[in-house]
């Protein structure tokens, strides 16, 4: 099998994209496919992703003559001596650089979108698995956080996406109940009870604006954030994805992106486009 672009796909809806994106400029740079590979079988994703137009790799072998390009090396993969060769892409590639001077063709990738005619504001909370994990819970934002960052949008109607089964005050035996597509070992959780305590602080804080939350497939929430003219989100690349290839003419992107990560941190809410800006 010749001319082919494979990529590794990770655990994460917004991941894939990333690097379904980065395998694609890269094919159409060097004239090549893409194929991309499923963490598993019955990787959760799949069928949404090929409801977005992605191909798999299903079967057969992969050609030798490959080279393995990850997020170190991704730049250098554009080079024209390589334009011969197959590529096996590991990796996240979460640089926007690598993406906004391709913005208007990357929309034309993806199936389009209607946008919303109203005002409405959605946010996009990253509770869920991370309601549980150390690493990240103490440097998460709090309810006064968002609070502040949606003084920035004029709405009138206020709508949540997130991963959490319900919209509603908790009990530590609700969230022990809940199930997520990530399972977050008991060394690395957080006490229950102060998981509790965060999240029934936004559901308290959130209640004068009356949000409108519906459970829906990941794909579903995807495409109902690139519909909104107003988005506001935590770090999340689902959300980050959904507002760069939407219409929108506000973004509320959380600035430290991942805090606990220090100078590791992505660039991702450093973004220059219009509309957009960074919350802490």
């Amino acid at each position: 099998m010749e001319g082919i672009v494979f990529v590794q796909l990770t655990n994460g809806f917004g991941n894939n994209i990333f690097q379904y994106v980065a395998a694609r400029l890269l094919a159409e740079h060097h004239q090549k496919e893409v194929m991309v590979v499923p963490p598993t079988e019955d990787y959760y994703a799949i069928a949404c992703l090929k409801k977005l137009g992605i191909t798999f790799f299903e079967e057969g072998k992969f050609p030798s003559n490959m080279l393995v390009i990850d997020d170190a090396h991704y730049v250098t993969a554009y080079d024209e001596q390589y334009r011969n060769h197959n590529f096996f892409l590991r990796g996240y590639f979460e640089d926007y650089q690598y993406y906004l001077p391709h913005r208007n063709r990357i929309k034309g990738w993806f199936p389009a979108c209607t946008p919303r005619e109203d005002n409405a504001l959605v946010v996009h909370m990253r509770t869920g698995d991370r309601l549980f994990m150390k690493n990240e819970f103490y440097t998460k934002p709090r309810a006064a956080n968002y609070l502040a960052a949606m003084s920035h949008f004029d709405f009138n109607e206020l709508h949540i996406v997130s991963d959490i089964p319900t919209w509603d005050y908790i009990t530590e035996k609700d969230l022990n109940t809940f199930t997520f597509h990530v399972n977050i070992d008991k060394s690395k959780r957080v006490p229950a009870s102060e998981s509790v305590a965060f999240f029934n602080e936004l559901v308290d804080e959130f209640q004068p604006f009356n949000p409108i939350m519906k459970k829906r497939s990941i794909l579903e929430d995807f495409e109902h954030i690139r519909s909104f003219k107003n988005i506001l989100f935590e770090h999340g690349t689902l959300s980050w994805w959904a507002a760069f290839l939407s219409e929108a003419e506000k973004v509320g992107v959380y600035g430290p992106w991942r805090a606990f990560k220090g100078t590791k941190n992505k660039n991702l809410s450093q973004i220059p486009l219009s509309g957009w800006f960074k919350w802490e």
